[in-house]
């Protein structure tokens, strides 16, 4: 039965958590169970009997599972039986069945007891270096760039004013649009590039596409190689940093951070989100990020003072803006005046 919107807005934070806390640990243990159930479907060969030629055709046909889900589960089920304490970690969450299905391949009776450890609480690429340095070596591929080619054409319509061409023109591909007349409509080259790199350059690039969601929400591969390549061929990564700090730092300053203000306050958050919850759990988040006044400029803070701003996500920032606007509201109502607009940062 769906829980209703009206329940839903009747609870606190705290119970919600509570709610979906302990929701949490019904799954894992019915997870449990449920690999325990498949694993013994697996040695009967039971499913064959019921017209599923395996375990995996069973889940996806029967109950829906998607084919990864169903890979994860069929082998999940297979390697707890064979160790039994990946049961016990999965219903602590000290393992995600993501985990155990990509430790299955390596785990021996000699070495499994040390790797569930090592990859107990791991995220997932954290665990997929821990299988990597335990898989043979392989040779790896040389570098590679390679011209793809041109898609296949397809009918566009013409856009508005276009002036309808009679031939072909040097590097303009000619396409059939809604009606019989030959526009010319530009194709773009594309390229794809494939290469090996360590994890030193993983991470990099992962810290880049982080920084980059601004700007680019998908975080695509293109995207972010191809801004920072920009950058170096444009020298933006070489710019010198700027020579007006003590002379900002003395100068009255408006809503505008200083550069060296935001390089400091970077450095003392270390690229991450500063918010806490009141438990001291720290959100730490390193995506969407912003810079934001802690006491507002709108109320006298200062923008050139690194103590009062700091760096926060983009949901924090909304929530402390929300925050601050409850507060004005009620500190506005008491005063019998009526509040400004304006954000918290």
């Amino acid at each position: 039965m769906y829980i209703m919107e009206m329940e839903l807005a009747q609870l606190s934070d705290e119970a919600l958590f509570g709610k979906v806390e302990a929701l949490a640990e019904t799954e894992r243990f019915s997870l449990v169970d449920q690999l325990i159930y498949l694993g013994e479907l697996d040695q009967r060969g039971a499913c064959q009997k019921k017209g599923y030629s395996s375990v995996f055709a069973y889940l996806t046909r029967r109950l829906g599972y998607s084919e990864g889900d169903a890979v994860r589960r069929v082998r999940s089920a297979r390697v707890a039986r064979q160790y039994p304490s990946i049961l016990r970690m999965l219903a602590t969450g000290d393992l995600h069945m993501v985990s155990v299905a990509m430790l299955e391949p390596v785990l021996t009776s000699e070495n499994h007891k040390q790797l569930l450890h090592q990859a107990s609480r791991k995220s997932t690429r954290e665990v997929e270096r821990l299988v990597a340095e335990l898989s043979p070596a392989t040779v790896e591929p040389r570098d590679r760039m390679r011209a793809l080619p041109p898609p296949t054409n397809a009918p566009v319509a013409s856009p508005p004013n276009m002036p309808l061409l009679e031939g072909p023109l040097p590097g303009l591909e000619l396409v059939l649009p809604a009606s019989p007349v030959f526009a010319a409509v530009p194709m773009e080259k594309r390229v794809a590039f494939s290469f090996t790199a360590n994890a030193q350059v993983q991470s990099w690039f992962e810290q880049a596409r982080d920084l980059l969601r601004h700007r680019f929400p998908r975080g695509r591969m293109e995207e972010v190689f191809g801004e920072a390549l920009r950058r170096l061929v444009t020298q933006e990564f070489f710019a010198k940093p700027s020579r007006r700090k003590k002379k900002e730092s003395a100068s009255p300053c408006g809503r505008h951070i200083p550069k060296w203000v935001q390089d400091e306050v970077w450095q003392r958050d270390a690229g991450r989100c500063s918010y806490a919850g009141p438990d001291g759990i720290r959100c730490g988040a390193t995506t969407w990020l912003e810079y934001d006044h802690i006491i507002p400029w709108a109320l006298g803070g200062r923008s050139n003072d690194p103590s009062n701003i700091r760096l926060l996500c983009r949901a924090h920032n909304k929530s402390e803006a929300q925050r601050l606007g409850v507060w004005k509201e009620a500190r506005f109502k008491s005063s019998g005046k009526l509040p400004s607009s304006g954000g918290s940062g």
